[in-house]
């Protein structure tokens, strides 16, 4: 312990993360938020004596100078409710934090400086706080009965946000493996303690809240309060009510007793460190005998430890909650990863009932599938830090027995795919910050050794790709913030320029389709807008502006596929809802509503490709988590 001390005092010096020291090989440092003294301070819980110098490795409050707030923000920091530290997205880290009464202020500062980056004086008992990927920050209020997020990217004093109404709202944690956010409160109605998540859309400039219904569960008990990530099981949060606190179990909605005696009432703050110790503050005026905070009812100069068992104490702090110092949302912040199923439609229309797993690999993180003249499929996978990988349906209907890896680049983030009339299939990857590649696999089954860059746009964020009947082949790229690109390769093999063809710098996902009569298809997914068709004629112009054909803003992903008849049908993933297929006629109509065709609601991604006997098939990546 003494020596893991010294290593902190060390990374200090040397202007490292502070958060990087700990108790443990691998654990964090510990902050209280200290009402008597207005700011957070940072613990080495190696460290016994908390009254000491060596102990204290870090301490913020608001400030006018050199902190940049105003004289009224620094005002409103009174009761501090929660605080967290986090990496920003666009590098560095922050902290958030809420401090709750009838005018508090919830704030955004970066770490370790203490700078102000985002600030807002807000009514309603402020409770907690979290920093989404996006830079934007929600915020749960008591009193005021509601969980907000605040479009903080768009500025320091930005006040657009949007509102999910829940009473008695506690607790405020961004789950990166479900991209949702656990909160804490009360049915309306009913009155029922409940803990859900909330979907974050929209955009950054104007997020949206809704319920993602599937996660709500009642809690054992009455009094919600804290909920936060277990460090080292992503499929557990620690929970606590004003009775008991708890693990809770995301995928079996199961709720078990903390153990090794963090199982208490009147818990204010629950946490753990990758070591396992539980770390836990609890009101002193709920032990036996009373601890000594008597500033108020919720109070406790005591943080505690279990697994194993040890108490650090600030004499004359007043700590509401306490905070395991990690940057991190969960375990490491693990990206969505799921497994590959195939579900199919016939050529009379039928979708099956269910779907067939077609790669078991957990650790899958995008998908691409393309038919081949003779009737066989491809199934591209994107399997982060080992490749792309393929596997390959007969016509007959049999799957390889295990994928082939085609590309060794761990780093690709997205894969498309199209075959060519001549039997040829070109697979593309995204590679962030390197650009777009493709490589191609002969009609006879061999894949080129090497893949050709395509693009040399390193923030492309998304592509999609659809041969024409003549053998041109088209690939379409997104760039947030400028919209999406074409780029074609004619018949001979040779890669032309690109060209903007939508100006939409808010498109979030593509995906394209080939038809017969040799126009392409390409759909995009606006945030809060919904889904937009622009159409390539036969002759090579484009349509001067894209069509709505969905206005559900929450889609997440597309895929699209053609059928011999002339026939379109363009899928979207709906978080918490599922998958949905729109189609459009031969004659260029597109149906007025969507069919569900997979109720999943934890699709990450999706795939079609339609074959010449008229059916379609349709490839799912469902989250693991």
């Amino acid at each position: 312990m003494r020596n893991l001390a010294m290593v902190a005092v060390m990374l200090v010096s040397m202007g490292l993360p502070a958060g990087s020291a700990a108790a443990a090989a691998g654990d964090y440092w510990v902050v209280g938020g200290d009402q008597t003294g207005r700011r957070l301070i940072a613990f080495d819980p190696a460290v016994a004596d908390w009254n000491s110098s060596a102990a204290v490795k870090w301490t913020w409050q608001p400030s006018v100078s050199p902190g940049r707030f105003t004289t009224d923000e620094v005002s409103a920091f009174g009761l501090i409710a929660d605080f967290k530290l986090r990496d920003r997205p666009a590098g560095g880290q922050s902290v958030v934090v809420a401090a709750g009464g009838d005018r508090g202020i919830a704030t955004i500062v970066s770490y370790p400086a203490g700078v102000r980056q985002w600030a807002r004086i807000l009514p309603g008992n402020l409770h907690a706080a979290e920093l989404l990927p996006d830079g934007n920050i929600a915020v749960a209020a008591s009193t005021g009965g509601w969980v907000r997020v605040y479009a903080s990217s768009q500025g320091p004093d930005a006040g657009t946000y949007g509102e999910f109404p829940l009473t008695d709202a506690h607790a405020a944690l961004w789950d990166p493996a479900i991209r949702r956010l656990w909160v804490i409160g009360q049915d309306a109605t009913s009155k029922q303690p409940i803990l859900t998540a909330l979907a974050v859309e929209g955009t950054p400039a104007r997020p949206a809240l809704r319920e993602d219904t599937q996660r709500r569960v009642a809690l054992p008990a009455g009094g919600g309060h804290d909920v936060y990530a277990h460090a080292t099981d992503q499929g557990k949060l620690w929970l606590s009510t004003g009775s008991a606190a708890y693990l809770y179990d995301k995928g079996a909605k199961a709720f078990t007793a903390a153990p090794a005696g963090a199982n208490r009432g009147a818990v204010k703050s629950i946490g753990s460190q990758p070591s396992g110790q539980i770390v836990q503050t609890r009101a002193d005026a709920a032990k036996t005998p009373p601890g000594s905070c008597t500033a108020s009812t919720w109070c406790t100069d005591t943080v505690d430890f279990f697994q194993p068992s040890m108490t650090r104490r600030r004499t004359g702090a007043a700590f509401y909650k306490a905070r395991v110092w990690s940057p991190y949302y969960g375990v490491a912040d693990r990206s969505l990863r799921g497994t590959v199923w195939d579900r199919t439609r016939d050529s009379s229309g039928a979708w099956e009932v269910n779907a067939a797993e077609v790669d078991d690999n957990g650790g899958i993180s995008g998908v691409a599938v393309a038919a081949l003249p003779d009737g066989g499929l491809h199934v591209l996978t994107v399997v982060p830090g080992s490749g792309v990988w393929d596997r390959g349906r007969s016509a007959a209907g049999v799957w390889d027995e295990h994928s082939v890896k085609i590309d060794a680049n761990g780093d690709v983030s997205g894969v498309s795919a199209a075959a060519l009339p001549d039997g040829t299939l070109h697979v593309q990857t995204v590679v962030p910050g390197a650009g777009v590649w493709d490589r191609a696999r002969s009609a006879a089954g061999t894949w080129a050794t090497s893949a050709t860059k395509i693009d040399e746009n390193g923030q492309i964020s998304g592509v999609s790709a659809a041969a024409l009947p003549d053998g041109t082949l088209h690939v379409q790229t997104v760039v947030p913030g400028a919209g999406v690109w074409d780029r074609t390769r004619n018949a001979a093999g040779a890669w032309g320029g690109s060209a903007k063809i939508d100006a939409n710098g808010s498109v979030t996902a593509i995906s394209a389709a080939s038809l017969p009569d040799g126009t392409v298809q390409v759909q995009s997914a606006v945030p809060g807008s919904g889904v937009w068709n622009l159409a390539r004629a036969a002759n090579g112009a484009w349509d001067a502006s894209p069509v709505r054909i969905d206005a559900n803003g929450s889609v997440t992903a597309l895929s699209a596929a053609a059928l011999p008849d002339g026939t379109v049908h363009v899928q979207t993933v709906v978080p918490g809802s599922g998958v949905w297929n729109r189609s459009r006629g031969a004659a260029g109509a597109w149906a007025g509503s969507a069919t569900k065709i997979d109720a999943n609601g934890s699709v990450l991604d999706a795939s079609a490709a339609g074959l010449r006997d008229g059916a379609l098939h349709l490839i799912t990546l469902p989250d693991l988590a």
